[in-house]
């Protein structure tokens, strides 16, 4: 999944919020005191540096880099998200060592497709299960013509279409092959979402009851989901992730994007999706403390401050609970919920010392 691993930042929330302090005007006057401005100045700066960084269409598909073994995984049995993450190193394991081992050039027969087969399919299981470690599945570099020499022959093999799809989609996160990328991020989107697009209306009108095509649909929505956030596109965005979630209503990811979809338009509706999510999600899924964060900004927004102070403390508190396999929460929102909680409190500290 791309890293489902997505979680998508809204700029024009962060700037909302940041205007919001503005409307204080205790805090307006303390901006004005030349001992502190450099401080609001310094917010200031932050600010616009995390507004350019979230506004990079391919910062949400990127993960930092995680040493990931099975011992660690396996120390958390009762994770849901340990789990996932298992499956997915068991099956880019499986899928690696089946593709190194084929030591052809081509796909010339039936017999050579059963053999490629099963690492077809344990890259999609893998993909399914957990997006953000693929780019740690080492793969031979003609994996992809081999993948198009096996659909010649196999045309109608989901599995494999959709695992050169996932491959495709990935490679322009690949530094060494973004520097001899022509297109820029925008067209790069663009040729990810109508490659997306097309395979999901494909799967769509033969999707049946089968549950495995209803999976692999599922997961291209919720990829073309965070494809449209990361181009602007919320409303899109929107109707992708509630077919996501009309297919698979335990998908509390989908649940997660339709709630940051939301964030602009109707925050009320935003924030109960969030708290909903609170309530499906696992306490280890990795987007846990982002939808506190997410609720305390809206809480911020509307200057409910002591709600916002106690969703942001919330964050905090999940995560300390954290997997140690799972990078630290980077969202922009974060940062801008602390900083301004930092300049809050430093506001009631200067309020008291003039009241000395």
């Amino acid at each position: 999944m791309v890293d489902r691993k997505s979680n998508g930042d809204n700029t024009t929330l962060e700037s909302d919020s940041c205007k919001s302090v503005d409307k204080c005007p205790q805090i307006r006057a303390i901006k004005e005191d030349l001992l502190v401005s450099p401080w609001f100045n310094y917010m200031e700066m932050e600010k616009n540096e995390i507004v350019k960084r979230a506004r990079d269409s391919v910062r949400m598909f990127k993960q930092k880099d995680i040493e990931i073994s099975e011992s660690m995984l396996l120390q958390y049995p009762n994770s849901p998200t340990a789990i996932k993450f298992w499956r997915a190193m068991s099956n880019f394991t499986l899928a690696s060592q089946i593709l190194g081992d084929y030591t052809k050039d081509k796909v010339e027969s039936m017999e050579d497709c059963e053999t490629l087969s099963p690492a077809f399919q344990s890259i999609v299981h893998g993909y399914i299960n957990e997006n953000s470690i693929f780019d740690s599945f080492r793969r031979p570099e003609n994996t992809s013509l081999l993948i198009d020499q096996y659909l010649r022959l196999r045309p109608k093999d989901i599995c494999a279409e959709y695992a050169k799809i996932i491959i495709y989609l990935r490679a322009p996160l690949n530094p060494e092959k973004r520097e001899n990328n022509l297109l820029s991020d925008f067209e790069c989107a663009k040729l990810r979402i109508k490659t997306s697009e097309m395979f999901a209306l494909k799967l769509r009108r033969n999707l049946g009851t089968n549950q495995f095509k209803r999976n692999v649909l599922a997961d291209i929505y919720y990829l073309l989901g965070a494809i449209y956030v990361s181009t602007d596109q919320y409303e899109r965005a929107r109707n992708i992730y509630e077919k996501c979630y009309d297919l698979d209503n335990t998908h509390f990811s989908a649940l997660y994007g339709i709630a940051y979809t939301y964030l602009n338009s109707n925050q009320e509706k935003a924030k109960g999706l969030f708290q909903k999510y609170l309530t499906m999600a696992p306490k280890c899924d990795k987007q846990y403390p982002n939808a506190y964060y997410m609720i305390a900004s809206v809480y911020q927004t509307q200057n409910n401050f002591e709600e916002a102070f106690r969703y942001c403390s919330m964050a905090e508190d999940a995560e300390k609970l954290r997997l140690p396999f799972l990078p630290p929460v980077s969202i922009p929102m974060k940062s801008i919920m602390l900083n301004f909680k930092r300049m809050f409190e430093q506001t009631k500290l200067l309020e008291n010392k003039t009241s000395v």
